[in-house]
């Protein structure tokens, strides 16, 4: 038996029934799902399993801001209850992450069975305060040769240099492809790729072709479909086949929903469903940052990388920033790392909480600030996305969308240092750029009273509570 295990932050919480799970407390402790796939050779059945543990949860108690720890268990039973397999390991949850908002561990296992029902129990117990979790499911291997496999759907999929390479936190490999899961994969409104994948074993000595298509649905117990993809061709040869695919869903509302795959063949129907979760904006603005120190750098290609250095120009100076353009790929990740390292504020801690919540601010800003047309322009580069990211989310907020002869809104800083910054749409097609301010690190535009018009001038005024606004 294998293990994995991946950190994340959660950005949603609801619809975890699509995943066994058991509750312990308030909040569900554990989140379970198991994914059959067969091996026609041997008539055995992998089972590729994924478990998120709720921190908050199973740490409900421990002291505040301490370190915790606390040990995993899996153990497969026959029908009888003769244990067959066992494997356990620990793990180690940095300080203050266990009482996290929405900070969740998802480990990962694997291992292979003959046919027949058996029973997985799973065991989170905590080291010291807290409360243990336990999770006891029937698992059914196949009796038989099925015509096709569960359905696991991922977050991300990548294809390893080597078959010997080793997985990323979270990932799953099948037919050479290292994909990302969870028990309920959640998308956001920046991260909403949604893949999918499943086998389709050989029919006997005859090929057979079908066609196959995905769906995404939702509505609860009155389901509509909100997304189907155009049928493709599949072919099922003497070695099976592989369908796999990714949906693009940026703009679907927040909420759960099921992703049905369905392969139409000459004689028969074949459908497998799964469950995921898409996250609204607010929650990827305001959700805690990442429990724990994955390395975010170690698996990211250059285009990744790029993008992760570009909005550090909001956080330093050029001088400093300037040797990364002539590096090769693992000097920029030298680089990156070097430069959080030296900006941690907790350096003993083994998450870079400064670096994680950057990152979703990032994530925030390219999905609430982009700019559309030709340009594309990602939320990070524009006036609105800068001021973000060097000040965070504005204290109160005065949004004017439908303002003649433009839309503009104004965002109010009280808590550290009286600041405010007014954008203006200057286009009439939600460009916003930065109009007045009183921080002296921007830089505003003249006359900018009679460019708003004296309505909404005033409007501006009433609403910092300022007699001029001027810096």
């Amino acid at each position: 038996m294998t293990q994995k295990v991946v950190w994340v932050a959660a950005l949603a919480l609801s619809g975890l029934a699509a995943a066994t799970t058991a509750t312990q407390g308030p909040e569900r402790a554990l989140s379970l799902r198991m994914n059959r796939f067969y091996a026609p050779g041997s008539g055995s059945t992998t089972i590729e399993g994924v478990c998120e543990v709720s921190l908050p949860a199973l740490f409900a108690g421990a002291r505040q801001g301490g370190g915790t720890r606390y040990r995993f268990e899996v153990r497969v039973l026959d029908s009888a209850g003769l244990e067959l397999l066992r494997n356990e390991w620990s793990r180690d949850v940095p300080a203050g992450a266990a009482q996290s908002r929405g900070a969740s561990v998802v480990e990962t296992f694997s291992f292979a069975t003959a046919p027949g029902r058996f029973r997985v129990r799973i065991r989170a117990i905590p080291d010291g305060a807290g409360t243990p979790a336990e999770q006891d499911t029937e698992l059914v291997a196949y009796e038989r040769r099925p015509m096709m496999s569960d359905l696991l759907l991922a977050g991300a999929v990548r294809r390893p240099a080597t078959d010997s390479e080793a997985l990323a936190p979270g990932e799953i490999r099948r037919a050479g492809l290292a994909m990302r899961t969870a028990p309920l994969p959640r998308l956001s409104p920046a991260e909403a790729m949604i893949s999918y994948y499943a086998e389709l074993y050989p029919r006997g000595a005859a090929d057979s072709s079908g066609e196959l298509q995905a769906a995404v649905i939702g509505g609860g117990q009155a389901e509509r479909v909100i997304v189907r993809t155009p049928a493709r061709h599949i072919a099922i040869g003497a070695g099976g086949a592989v369908s796999r695919g990714s949906l693009d869903l940026a703009g679907l509302p927040e909420g759960s929903y099921r992703l049905r795959l369905t392969v139409q063949l000459r004689d028969t129907t074949l459908v497998r469903e799964a469950g995921f979760a898409m996250s609204g904006l607010a929650a990827l603005a305001q959700t805690a940052p990442p429990a724990a120190a994955a390395d975010l750098f170690e698996t990211a290609d250059e285009g990744r990388l790029d993008s992760l250095f570009g909005p550090l120009v909001h956080l330093s100076e050029a001088a400093e920033l300037g040797p990364y353009g002539t590096l090769t790929v693992e000097g920029k990740r030298r680089f990156l790392r070097e430069f959080w390292r030296r900006r941690d504020p907790t350096p003993n801690d083994a998450a870079n909480h400064l670096m994680a919540e950057f990152y979703r601010g990032v994530a925030y800003v390219n999905e609430a600030f982009r700019e559309g047309g030709a340009a594309q322009v990602p939320g990070w580069r524009t006036d609105r996305g800068r001021v973000y990211l060097r000040n965070g989310r504005w204290d109160e907020i005065l949004q004017r969308p439908s303002a003649s002869p433009r839309p503009y809104e104004v965002w109010k800083y009280t808590r550290e240092r009286n600041r405010y910054y007014v954008f203006y749409d200057q286009s009439g097609f939600g460009h916003y750029g930065l109009l007045a301010t009183n921080d002296r690190r921007e830089q505003g535009r003249p006359n900018w009273l009679n460019t708003l018009g004296r309505e909404n001038a005033d409007d501006v005024v009433r609403f910092l509570g300022i007699s001029s606004p001027e810096p």
